[in-house]
């Protein structure tokens, strides 16, 4: 009975929207809403900007990412409407309870204009597959770094170190095997019991998604994919300046491909709580405070929330702007 109530999409928004709500309350109690809001209050309104101006050009650089992997299936939208949905995507994101409403939303455009609707999940798919590549491609350099450097060396717990070196090594393992290997159906064969898992069709669905691009595309991606995560690293460390927090740059380099990761969880609404929580995690064994951790938590949330915003203004003005066409092809009909 539980598994069919949580097949239902209302109950299953309402419930993410009730853990992310209980989880936040919960930590903002926890570490005290007096101190977090006194962090909020004193942000430096000048890195902020340039955080936010930093996030829009990361938003950019994905477009660019997915305009070559749709490029590679003949698909031809111009780049500048991918961008324009990727902006609306952060828009439903902000009211959507899946983390992933904005691809719904991307895709269901591109098949209504093109008629092309399993090239656009594959892209969108794979869109975010080299995204977390291009993280964990970095983390590996940020961990490299941090175990040559005299001079910034950060000191975290083996634990934590541990952690940032299983994902960096074990996305780009992942995406490799899938790539070169039929993983799925090894493990059905040999052990029966993983089955119901190995056999799920959007486990399949993915891994054909991971074989269909020819390698010369993916690496194209892969290198938009690093100037992508370097600007994100410099966005989160300009929200760290903004709240006169004193943290290294190439420690939101270790840290980016967990926030990323735990981004994509479908657990929470658009990643609240749970990434206050992978925050106080990372940060606080770095030294952070645990008010400063949140408050960067909620105004990289509040980056994300003003995109969304500007897509809707986008949107609301192209729906207008087809509305006015609609109506002066009307009046121009005979006999109007």
């Amino acid at each position: 009975m539980l598994k069919n109530v949580l097949k239902n999409k209302k109950v299953r928004g309402i419930l993410q929207v009730a853990f992310s709500l209980g989880l936040l309350a919960w930590l903002v109690q926890k570490v005290g809403p007096a101190a977090i809001l006194a962090a909020l209050t004193d942000l430096d309104p000048v890195w902020y900007m340039v955080a936010l101006g930093l996030f829009l050009l990361n938003v950019v650089l994905r477009a660019y990412r997915w305009h070559i992997l749709l490029h590679s299936l003949n698909d031809r939208p111009p780049f500048w409407e991918l961008a324009y949905l990727y902006f609306v995507g952060f828009f439903f994101n902000n009211f959507i309870p899946s983390g992933f409403g904005g691809d719904v939303v991307k895709v269901v455009s591109l098949r209504q204009s093109y008629g092309r609707g399993a090239e656009a999940l594959s892209s969108v798919v794979m869109d975010r597959l080299t995204g977390l590549m291009g993280s964990s491609l970095i983390a590996l350099f940020a961990l490299w770094w941090n175990s040559l450097s005299h001079t910034t060396t950060i000191l975290l717990p083996g634990w934590l170190m541990g952690l940032v070196l299983a994902l960096s090594l074990g996305v780009p393992a992942g995406f490799l095997l899938l790539r070169w290997t039929e993983p799925l159906a090894w493990l059905a064969e040999r052990l029966p019991f993983t089955r119901p898992v190995t056999t799920n069709a959007r486990l399949i669905n993915l891994s054909d998604t991971v074989r269909r691009y020819p390698l010369p595309v993916l690496v194209n991606s892969l290198l938009i994919s690093i100037p992508f995560t370097l600007s994100l690293i410099m966005v989160q460390y300009a929200v760290a300046r903004s709240l006169d927090v004193d943290a290294d740059l190439h420690l939101f380099g270790l840290f980016v491909p967990i926030i990323a990761i735990i981004n994509l969880l479908p657990i929470s609404f658009n990643g609240l709580g749970t990434r206050e929580g992978v925050y106080l995690l990372l940060f606080v064994p770095a030294g952070i405070p645990s008010e400063q951790a949140i408050a960067m938590s909620l105004a990289f949330y509040f980056l994300r929330f003003t995109a969304g915003m500007l897509g809707g203004l986008m949107l609301a003005i192209k729906s207008i702007a087809a509305v006015a066409r609609h109506r002066a092809l009307e009046k121009a009909r005979p006999g109007h």
